[in-house]
């Protein structure tokens, strides 16, 4: 099966470590900084300069500020944050929120199928299906969403455009025949039934038999 990175298997680690199609090691540099009088201020991990794991910071006298945690993607999960006495003054899960929101924007989005069986609703560019698309060569950010709106790869959070051959193959059917629909510039989301995306093989992040919507932005098509 064609898929848009190396391997689905190892689509966690292409998101940890920056986009590459040899696979390597990557180390997450912990960072700590600290108050003039001693006390720590930060504490973190990045990963090719995207936060993972938990942050802290901590007030001028001590006590624990804030506690972020991320996913090993870069996404913030887990919001606490406390006062300079040590009480707890919000305690939010934002990706939660988002996911919900994300449903509901899938909902309601009015989509137009390709002949390939891709959806296609542009947020900038003409929604109208273009017959004989002459561009071949692509440069696109693009996030990976599930049906129930989580977020499960960003080129964005990467801070690595994807650059694209229409030819070349390489990448899942269903990428290749809604990305032909779109013109330098444009941006917007696919919707990719199974069949045209990982069909049957399943990972740590993509289950089996998984509807996918693309969001894209196409920085350059020729």
């Amino acid at each position: 099966m064609r898929k848009i990175l190396p391997s689905v298997a190892t689509v966690m680690f292409a998101m940890i470590c920056s986009f590459t199609t040899t696979p390597h090691v990557c180390m997450a540099q912990k960072k700590v900084e600290k108050y003039a009088n001693g006390n720590k201020k930060y504490q973190g991990k990045l990963d090719d300069g995207v936060k993972v794991g938990t942050h802290k910071y901590w007030h001028e006298n001590g006590e624990l500020k804030l506690q972020e945690k991320y996913s090993s993607t870069g996404i913030l999960v887990a919001v606490k944050e406390w006062d300079e006495s040590g009480e707890l003054l919000r305690d939010d899960k934002p990706e939660e929120a988002l996911q919900k929101l994300r449903v509901e924007q899938f909902k309601n989005i009015r989509w137009w199928t390709t002949d390939g069986g891709v959806g296609i609703h542009k947020t900038k560019g003409e929604n109208a299906i273009d017959l004989d698309p002459a561009e071949r060569e692509y440069l696109v950010h693009y996030v990976i969403y599930l049906k129930n709106g989580k977020e499960v790869e960003s080129s964005i959070r990467r801070k690595t455009p994807l650059p694209i051959n229409l030819d070349a193959g390489g990448m899942i059917d269903g990428f290749l025949y809604g990305l032909k629909q779109f013109k330098q510039g444009e941006r917007g989301f696919m919707k990719i039934p199974s069949r045209l995306g990982y069909g049957a093989q399943a990972s740590s992040n993509i289950p089996a038999h998984s509807t996918l919507i693309f969001q894209v932005i196409v920085l350059k098509a020729e």
